[in-house]
């Protein structure tokens, strides 16, 4: 018995495109499992101080803090701001959220274009992909 290329391309175009929606699925699940989210970075430092005769400016195992800072930008201009130690942690495990789902939009978005491709690629000259 002989197979039809064409029908055998045709389902290898539909196995991998059920797979890709399946790994999208998978992706927009983990989307809600992502927390709160905050911008900027948390950065964390240790400082000399204003005193000429302090160790600090002579060893850097002697610098003051660590002192924890939130960065970002508001209207183009970087905005710092000193964290307290419970600040610190909130927003740094909101910032990991958002990083996280940054990380997943953009598995989203290849994920997207490789669907885009196949079907793209399989659909007929001069007509539309077929909605679906």
């Amino acid at each position: 018995m002989k197979l039809d290329p064409i029908a055998t391309q045709s389902d290898r175009h539909e196995r991998q495109l059920r797979a890709y929606e399946d790994t999208y699925r998978k992706l927009a699940a983990q989307l809600a499992e992502v927390g709160f989210i905050w911008p900027g970075t948390v950065v964390r430092q240790r400082l000399t101080c204003g005193k000429s005769r302090c160790a600090c400016h002579d060893d850097e195992q002697r610098r003051h803090g660590p002192y924890v800072y939130w960065t970002t930008k508001v209207k183009g201009r970087t905005v710092s701001r000193r964290l307290g130690p419970k600040e610190a942690e909130l927003i740094t495990q909101w910032i990991q959220n958002r990083r996280q789902l940054d990380q997943t939009q953009r598995r989203m978005r290849a994920v997207s274009e490789k669907v885009a491709a196949l079907l793209l690629r399989t659909a007929k000259p001069g007509r539309a992909p077929a909605d679906g």
